[in-house]
């Protein structure tokens, strides 16, 4: 099963990617729980998450990856190994 990821308006090349890469892409109307939420800090606040507050599976989570100056690869690392950055 390809993991969901959901992405801020704005990130649409990067869903593009990913979806070539086999993850299946979701913005934030989607009505189910998702495993990471793509954004970019130089577009939003941290206030911007609350539209997803929804699709989060509290149980297990939802990791928030920061996309500004990632490469493809760099998300698709933090999204597989499920790694932390920091928020600030």
């Amino acid at each position: 099963m390809p993991k969901i990821i959901a992405i801020q308006s704005g990130l649409e090349n990067v869903g593009k990617e990913l979806e070539a890469r086999g993850y299946e892409v979701v913005h934030e109307n989607f009505d189910g729980y998702v495993d990471a939420i793509l954004y970019d800090s130089d577009r939003s606040r941290l206030s911007y998450l609350n539209n997803f507050d929804n699709v989060i599976d509290m149980d297990r989570g939802a990791l928030v990856i920061n996309a500004k100056g990632k490469g493809i690869d760099d998300i698709i690392y933090a999204i597989e190994r499920r790694s932390y950055e920091s928020l600030f």
